[in-house]
């Protein structure tokens, strides 16, 4: 392994499908010694008030234990945020986490977001290996040149693009910049990887159930989620299922919400017996939650936002709604499928395989064992 050492720095212990892409890249290079270094213990973007809730407190460490099982797992907040001396204790702390990164004889940097690694960026030696991992661009309109690091791209020795439609933001920075072409050459794209059945899952249509799986953040307008669901109220064969939703988040009746879940097993069973995978976002990249429905048949009926509809093709494997108009399209769609079982089925059976093509989990780990042996 040639003395090899990772150091990772990501934002969130918290549960979502970036943790969990984080978590596969843990597992995928197990086999090289890590640090774990979490910038936040709670969300900082959710306000002070959730910050400083039980709610906030017990949502940021939810996948802590995951981490944990594959190195020591540090959380940053509380040596750079300490409540107490805290200038002092932030100095200390980060030159000795510079000294211990640059005294490394082969030290590779796995980072995610600019806010996790910010505070060391310029003391990092140049023996230091750095891969940045992109999720998506924090804008559907234009490039968001702060977002996607362009200022860092020279720094950068690879950046790992989670899926293809991120190219379209990336090149455009490095071409304004002119940046030269070797720049471009290092930049990778690693799919999702999740659990792929056998066999597509046989799933009863005597209820045909309609699922969401996400957090309840202001992008993912879950009040229009409950608006479709409304639509479908005095109608015994739909029913609504929401995981990381609580019942009290003014959901209707007719929505049964089973709260936060971390357990894959539990959340498999979920994909296994429902039909449609419902999401109506404003802004996404591309979703861990749409690759793992896929998986197991789950028809996506999702906005056409960030890298979906570079991604995933409407009418195809997947239907792509309009994000101005999606309660009225999904709805639509929904009742289409009642009618239609057989576009339905069409529509599973493309999901999956092409959930089977595109998110292997060998594929996804032996591109990550050979981008570290590259790069080491």
């Amino acid at each position: 392994m040639n003395n090899l050492q990772l150091f990772y720095f990501f934002p969130l212990a918290s549960v979502g499908g970036t943790e969990r892409v984080h978590l596969d890249v843990l597992n995928a290079l197990s086999d090289y010694p890590a640090e774990i270094f979490i910038r936040y213990k709670v969300n900082p973007w959710k306000g002070i008030a959730f910050k400083q809730s039980k709610e906030g407190k017990k949502e940021g460490v939810q996948l802590k234990s995951e981490f944990e099982e594959y190195g020591k797992c540090t959380f940053l907040s509380d040596y750079l945020e300490a409540p107490r001396f805290g200038r002092f204790i932030r100095a200390w702390y980060i030159k000795r986490l510079v000294k211990k990164i640059n005294a490394s004889s082969n030290p590779i940097v796995i980072f995610w977001h600019r806010e996790s690694i910010e505070f060391l960026w310029d003391q990092l030696a140049p023996h230091v290996k750095i891969i940045d991992i992109v999720h998506n661009n924090s804008n559907n309109h234009s490039p968001d040149a702060s977002y996607l690091l362009n200022d860092w791209a020279p720094r950068i020795n690879h950046r790992v693009l989670v899926n293809a439609g991120l190219m379209r933001w990336i090149k455009p920075l490095y071409q304004e910049q002119r940046y030269p072409l070797e720049l471009v050459q290092r930049i990778s794209i690693i799919n999702h990887q999740v659990s792929i059945p056998k066999q597509l899952p046989i799933k009863s249509m005597d209820v045909f159930r309609v699922l969401y799986v996400g957090r309840n953040a202001k992008e993912k307008r879950i009040s229009l989620l409950f608006e479709i669901a409304e639509h479908f109220a005095n109608d015994s064969r739909v029913r609504f299922e929401a995981v990381g939703i609580d019942q009290s988040d003014k959901a209707p009746n007719n929505v049964h919400c089973f709260g936060v879940i971390t357990d894959k097993k539990t959340i498999e069973r979920y994909y296994a017996y429902s039909h449609v995978l419902v999401l109506t976002s404003e802004s996404e990249g591309f979703p861990k939650v749409i690759s793992e429905a896929m998986a197991f048949g789950c028809v996506p009926v999702v906005t056409a936002v960030g890298a979906i509809p570079e991604v995933l093709n409407h009418g195809d494997q997947a239907i792509l709604t309009d994000p101005l108009n999606c309660v009225n399209e999904t709805v639509n769609f929904l009742n289409s499928f009642l009618v239609d079982r057989t576009e339905y089925e069409t529509l599973s059976k493309k999901a999956y395989l092409y959930a089977k093509e595109e998110f292997d989990t060998n594929r996804f780990n032996n591109e990550w064992r050979t981008l570290i042996q590259t790069l080491s």
